[in-house]
């Protein structure tokens, strides 16, 4: 039996989303859909989140939410406060061999993470501006731009 391939998700992390309150990060329906699953009903997760990307080892290991579709349209993270303190960036959330465990980590030089992937996939614009983008890729994802 062939072994599956894993996947990486990224997803924009916008300006005017960040700072302490702002602790949930949105995602493209359609990507969402490809990469968690239905939006029928939340899911937990387990992330292994790297504040430095650079290293081998998580800084941190926790249960968050991947929520169901909203009436908005909208899916989110949820029990993630500590995405409050990510800056504007792209963030990763990469399969692990562990089913429903993810890597995650963040780079906050947009150009040549933009520049490195095709495929990009642009959310809804809103009130604050442009829908943001988000692509599905192979794993593993470079830790670097």
């Amino acid at each position: 039996m062939a072994k599956a391939k894993r996947r990486c998700l990224i997803v924009e992390r916008h300006d005017w989303e960040t700072g302490g309150a702002q602790q949930q990060l949105q995602f493209v329906l359609a990507k969402a859909k490809q990469f968690f699953g239905p939006g029928t009903t939340d899911r937990t997760i387990q992330v292994r989140v790297f504040m430095n990307p650079g290293l081998n080892v998580p800084s941190f290991t926790k249960s968050i939410t991947i929520s169901r579709e909203y009436r908005n349209g909208t899916r989110r993270t949820n029990r993630f406060p500590e995405m409050g303190n990510v800056p504007s960036a792209f963030v990763f959330f990469e399969e692990t061999h562990q089913a429903g465990t993810y890597d995650v980590w963040w780079l906050a030089d947009k150009v040549p993470v933009a520049a490195q992937y095709s495929g990009w996939e642009r959310g809804k614009d809103t009130q604050y501006g442009r829908g943001r983008y988000s692509v599905l890729v192979a794993a593993p994802a470079p830790r670097r731009a």
